[in-house]
């Protein structure tokens, strides 16, 4: 693999090649079993960090393909996009307001098992092509940090309500979060 950084604009581009040999796994059947032939992967990530003045958009595009789908199941894409406001407020109070995103196309993500806690490939049920998205406001005041988010706020607005990451385990429902930091230390 290898990586190429440009400072001047702030993007990352990173590629790798991956042979796995005797790749280890549990099968849609939930037993262990060993792939006798090599599983190849490649990826390329894309990290994007725009910035004009308080405005900012940090965004990381993640493409991935395996030579084995049905051994190691993973998304073609997966995208994270951070749109927010940094500013300050009388020098003081930092403030960041924004909307962040979540979002990989649809494959056969692997089953959870919970009487032996292993995830396993199955065939069956496709998860993602969804967007979950939170909406947030972050305070910074000298050692206290304050914060409210409304996670998956988009939850039943488009895509439906098919929100999971594995067969039969649903992603968070919408809800308001709150919370305060304080960093007691010198």
């Amino acid at each position: 693999g290898g990586e190429l950084f440009v400072p001047q604009t702030s993007t990352c581009l990173n590629a790798g090649y991956e042979t796995l040999q005797n790749y280890a796994y549990f099968g849609n059947d939930g037993l262990p079993t060993q792939q006798s032939s090599a599983v190849h992967v490649f990826s390329a990530t894309l990290d994007q960090r725009l910035q004009f003045g308080s405005f900012n958009w940090d965004n990381v595009i993640t493409y991935q393909t395996t030579s084995n789908e049905s051994v190691l199941a993973l998304p073609k894409l997966a995208v994270y996009s951070n749109l927010y406001l940094n500013f300050a407020i009388a020098r003081v109070l930092k403030v960041q307001l924004g909307v962040d995103c979540n979002y990989y196309t649809e494959y056969y993500a692997p089953r959870y098992n919970p009487a032996t806690m292993t995830f396993h490939t199955q065939q069956e049920q496709k998860c993602g092509n969804f967007a979950f998205m939170n909406v947030y406001a972050n305070f910074k005041l000298k050692k206290a940090r304050f914060f409210v988010a409304m996670t998956h706020f988009n939850q039943g607005l488009f895509g439906g309500n098919n929100y999971f990451s594995s067969p039969h385990y649903p992603l968070n429902p919408r809800r308001l979060q709150m919370g305060v930091s304080v960093d007691f230390t010198n």
